[in-house]
């Protein structure tokens, strides 16, 4: 069996208005994803999207550090997905020690001490390809050695790990080969970025669930 059989998604998406949001899916659907989740917009009636593929609704959570822990409670059993992008080390710090986030796009600022706490608290790390793939020169290198560095830390204390192209258009969007193709650049390996992009998102979509409880215990 491939690496590339799994159940794909891409869990942050910024689609331009909502009629975007169909073509993005059939499009994700045809480059082999499963599902996607969009970014503070409703989700779409099922009559306008492909049969057999989800969307999900994120909600990005931006503020000061100060009410950050308060927003993620606040929002905590809205059954959508948080997400916060990263800062500096004291909002990344505030973002992985409150239950209830989700991932932590592309912290800037990640050491040992930040992944210890993702890890207790069930913070995934997200590692924004788009900027590979719009970036060049320095600003390129820059963002590539923070992967590596955030990859480094996320292994050692087994840190989940997403995978996302962070698109705004279906012109963003890339197949699944294309994002392990490209997180190779810093490191990861394939079974690595098949994980970011299936076991991983499928485990947070799982804890969305209404009848998910904790790990190991399910309503039936």
């Amino acid at each position: 069996m491939s690496l590339f059989d799994s159940k794909f998604y891409d869990l942050i998406i910024h689609p331009e208005g909502s009629g975007s949001i169909a073509r993005m899916a059939f499009e994700a659907q045809r480059y082999g994803y499963s599902g996607i989740a969009v970014i503070n917009t409703q989700v779409p009636d099922k009559e306008t999207i492909p049969p057999g593929f989800s969307i999900y609704r994120d909600i990005e959570i931006s503020c000061k550090p100060g009410r950050l822990r308060e927003e993620i409670k606040k929002h905590k059993n809205s059954g959508d997905i948080l997400v916060v992008r990263g800062g500096d080390e004291e909002f990344n710090r505030a973002s992985v020690e409150t239950e209830g986030l989700d991932i932590l796009l592309q912290p800037a600022q990640f050491n040992n001490v930040l992944a210890k706490a993702a890890s207790d608290n069930s913070v995934a790390i997200g590692f924004n390809l788009g900027l590979l793939i719009r970036l060049r020169g320095d600003g390129r290198v820059q963002e590539l050695i923070k992967m590596r560095k955030n990859l480094k830390h996320a292994r050692k204390y087994d840190v989940s790990m997403i995978l996302t192209g962070n698109a705004h258009s279906v012109y963003d969007l890339r197949t699944p080969r294309e994002m392990a193709a490209l997180s190779g650049l810093f490191g990861m390996t394939p079974k690595e970025a098949v994980d970011a992009m299936s076991a991983a998102p499928l485990g947070i979509l799982k804890r969305k669930s209404p009848d998910y409880i904790q790990d190991g215990v399910e309503i039936i």
